[in-house]
């Protein structure tokens, strides 16, 4: 079929039609010049604001981005005791931080359960520190255990971040705690050895200046400065781990048996001032010190607590009369139990009377009678030039904080009167600590020369260098060789005395007997009244102590032990002569002091 078409013959067909020409008025273009050039020139404005402008500004927050000063922390030094165990350390341990901005919030809340779980804290806690976007990084939990960070760092978050830090720890626990003492969670020294040392044990922050990338990662091809930290020195103490054991526990057991409040124990060495073993209770944990009271924790009794010492007090006034040449050992005074002085009566401890008594008697019967009429041959003058002479009334200088200077007031003080006077010949208005005791029984020990008492042994740099010895220290010399050798010749016939404590229900021999067989012991016991706030001594507690030394002869141990308001023994020498027996045969055992076999009373073999 032939298609059919309509365009008539002798014609061309239409051409495509041309498009038609935009034309945009000249104003327009100018226009759009003219914002395009205010465009460029802000932007070059701007260049120039940023470029020159505040260049110094800019660069220096630039510098600050990347360039930094990281802080590089010490070692904390070693505690140990005489024997090199340590007391005290630093280990590393892992610390939780997040950083919110890097967390997925949607996420947040299941985080926050999972790592409940691990490290102990409430979810809801840790689910507002990971929210909590106004700052950059925010701690979650410190000193973590390594396999609890293990775990953490298992869950790959990018918003979590352990963080490297030293955590002091104590494997001994509450062994020496109180001479030790405790580390608060910023790392400083609050108590004892780590108080009184800090800036020595925590050493000195080092530094590494340079330009660091994410993660805190040093760019190593910067140029970088680096100061090394300086760790804090080591120090070894005096103490003795068996020593200490030994008095720990006898003091422990003693406290509960006599449902006592507390208690102090010294070992002191007379020769050297080295302290031994000291003890006091209650005890605390320095790893776990927030558990208990601050009194506690930040307190040494054995050197912070006053007591009125009692007639352990007498055999310093015997040594100040004898020194002064105010009598001599065969001089009688009459002790008829109760005399009367100022309008006060005063009395032995039981109201009996003993009769004529030297002085030697009077420590033997323990005579406030007796003692008090010592004291008025003595007379004020030479009585506190001698305590003063003993070291009553100021600090024994031991390296350890707290310590109380005590309080004794001699003619001229506001609070001196005559009555005080004749009272302070039975220890009674003076108040003295545990460890001023001991020194002055030491001197009496160590033929009248009084050492200073030191707790610490030797120090050295964190690599176990540069060591320096502790020298022994002469404190003075309050009485003459033959005063003293006076004076523990009547300590052994008073430490006799009392032997019947112990022995007695042994071997049922009631009479005077060796305390320790085989060794002469001086010893002094005491019952300590104990002032009450508004004024007159508390009429049903006491603390009960003995003081002494061991052997009488060459001793090698001055000790104390006190035990505070003991419930069932108002008169604490049946609580406390039991434990100084414990304590001085373990000591004496443990040096291997050969006993003397003429020594022995009969049954004590």
């Amino acid at each position: 079929m032939a298609t059919r078409t309509t365009t008539r013959l002798g014609t061309r067909p239409p051409a495509s039609a041309a498009p038609s020409r935009v034309r945009l008025p000249r104003w327009r273009i100018n226009f759009l010049l003219l914002f395009a050039v205010i465009l460029v020139g802000r932007i070059f404005l701007r260049l120039g604001e940023l470029q020159v402008v505040r260049h110094e500004e800019l660069s220096t927050k630039a510098r600050g981005e990347i360039e930094q000063e990281i802080a590089l922390l010490p070692t904390r030094g070693l505690i140990t005791d005489h024997a090199g165990n340590v007391l005290a350390m630093d280990v590393e341990r892992e610390s939780l931080w997040v950083v919110p901005a890097h967390i997925n919030q949607e996420r947040a809340t299941r985080l926050a359960i999972t790592l409940s779980a691990l490290i102990g804290k409430e979810p809801q806690s840790i689910l507002v520190a990971l929210g909590d976007t106004r700052f950059y990084w925010l701690p979650i939990a410190r000193w973590l255990e390594p396999e609890v960070a293990a775990q953490i760092e298992a869950l790959n978050e990018p918003g979590l971040r352990l963080i490297h830090e030293p955590r002091r720890i104590y494997p001994q626990n509450s062994f020496a705690a109180q001479l030790i003492g405790a580390v608060n969670h910023n790392g400083d020294g609050i108590s004892g050895i780590e108080g009184f040392f800090n800036p020595q044990l925590e050493g000195v922050a080092g530094s590494i200046e340079g330009e660091f990338g994410p993660g805190q990662q040093l760019i190593a091809i910067a140029e970088s400065r680096t100061v090394s930290p300086r760790n804090g020195i080591n120090i070894q103490t005096t103490i003795d781990p068996l020593i200490q054991y030994v008095i720990e526990h006898e003091l422990k057991e003693a406290v509960e048996r006599h449902n006592a409040d507390g208690g102090s124990i010294i070992v002191m060495d007379p020769r050297t001032g080295a302290i031994r073993g000291m003890a006091s209770w209650p005890p605390f944990d320095p790893n776990r010190y927030t558990e208990y009271p601050e009194e506690v924790y930040a307190r040494n009794p054995a050197i912070s607590n006053l007591y009125e010492p009692g007639s352990t007090f007498k055999m310093v006034t015997v040594a100040a009369g004898l020194q002064s040449r105010s009598f001599t050992a065969d001089t009688l005074v009459n002790d008829t139990g109760v005399i009367f002085r100022y309008d006060q009566m005063l009395r032995n401890w039981n109201a009996g009377a003993n009769g004529m008594l030297d002085s030697a008697g009077v420590l033997y019967y323990s005579s406030n009678v007796g003692a008090i009429q010592l004291n008025e041959l003595t007379g004020p003058e030479n009585f506190y030039r001698s305590l003063d002479a003993f070291g009553f009334g100021r600090a024994t200088g031991i390296e350890l904080g707290g310590e109380e200077v005590g309080l004794v007031h001699g003619p001229g003080s506001p609070f001196y009167n005559d009555l005080s006077f004749l009272i302070n010949a039975y220890g009674q208005s003076i108040s003295v600590t545990p460890l001023q005791m001991v020194q002055a029984a030491a001197a009496i020990a160590n033929d009248g020369v009084m050492m200073k008492p030191y707790i610490i042994e030797r120090t050295c740099d964190y690599e176990g260098e540069n060591c320096t010895d502790t020298n022994p220290v002469i404190a003075g010399e309050p009485v003459e060789p033959g005063v003293a050798w006076t004076v523990r010749r009547m300590m052994v016939k008073s430490a006799n005395h009392y032997a019947p404590v112990v022995w007695g229900p042994r071997i049922g021999n009631w009479s005077d007997q060796w305390l320790v067989p085989g060794y002469e012991i001086g010893a002094k016991t005491g019952t300590s009244s104990i002032p009450l706030p508004g004024g007159g001594y508390d009429p049903s507690y006491t603390i009960g102590s003995v003081l002494g030394f061991a052997p009488a002869e060459d001793a090698h141990f001055a000790v104390l032990v006190k035990i505070d308001r003991p419930k069932d023994d108002i008169w604490g020498v049946g609580t406390a002569i039991p434990v100084f027996y414990n304590v001085m045969k373990e000591l004496l055992q443990y040096e291997r002091i050969p006993p003397d076999p003429a020594l022995f009373s009969p049954g004590q073999r």
